[in-house]
């Protein structure tokens, strides 16, 4: 757990589960906690025509992420960016127990949690824009390798994969697959990589 690299303290939660979750320096301090990849869920969520309300959004989502991922909704907290005239959005599924409860327990000690992140979203907000309206914005962590695409600047599509250092395949490789999933061509893609790892995508 990090006290000082950011104004914000840091509590990180691993495949393993939260760092030890210490005393706050003083009263109300501020703590960030940011969550692997590994432990959060993407997609794509296609923007319907008639959304009237945010809580039409909010039921939409949740039908969708069950559809999607077999899960009950309700052991999540489900995140959408609603980026106004865009076709796609992109969502993420935070478990409960991280998103809820862990702020809570941080809060009984003391602590005042700032926000609950995963890490492709921490980066993207701090290295991803602005990008190329054609690109691939990629975190190379050593939990796991997340990899956003764009086209014509909206999202197309994000997967999550093992490590590059332990991957079966090199990142070139994993780049053409997701694309062709998501239905785009690789062609003229300008990849964006951060994280630890990044030297291994090269």
């Amino acid at each position: 757990m990090s006290r000082f690299k950011t104004k914000c303290a840091e509590l990180r939660v691993t495949r393993q589960g939260p760092e030890p979750l210490q005393e706050p320096p003083r009263p109300g301090a501020l703590l960030n906690i940011l969550l692997s990849d590994a432990l959060v869920r993407y997609w794509i969520l296609d923007c319907p025509p008639g959304l009237a309300s945010a809580a039409e959004l909010d039921l939409y989502t949740a039908d969708r992420f069950a559809a999607i991922f077999g899960d009950d909704p309700a052991g999540w907290v489900l995140r959408v960016d609603p980026v106004p005239r865009a076709e796609r959005w992109l969502a993420c599924a935070v478990p409960a127990l991280f998103a809820v409860d862990l702020p809570r327990a941080a809060a009984a000690r003391g602590w005042q949690v700032c926000r609950v992140q995963s890490r492709f979203i921490r980066e993207f907000n701090e290295h991803g824009r602005p990008l190329d309206a054609d690109a691939a914005f990629c975190v190379a962590s050593r939990e796991c390798t997340t990899i956003g695409l764009m086209a014509a600047g909206r999202w197309r599509g994000i997967r999550v994969h093992p490590p590059l250092d332990r991957a079966a395949t090199n990142f070139s490789t994993l780049l053409r697959r997701d694309c062709r999933q998501a239905g785009m061509s690789a062609d003229g893609l300008r990849p964006v990589v951060v994280g630890s790892l990044r030297e291994a995508a090269r």
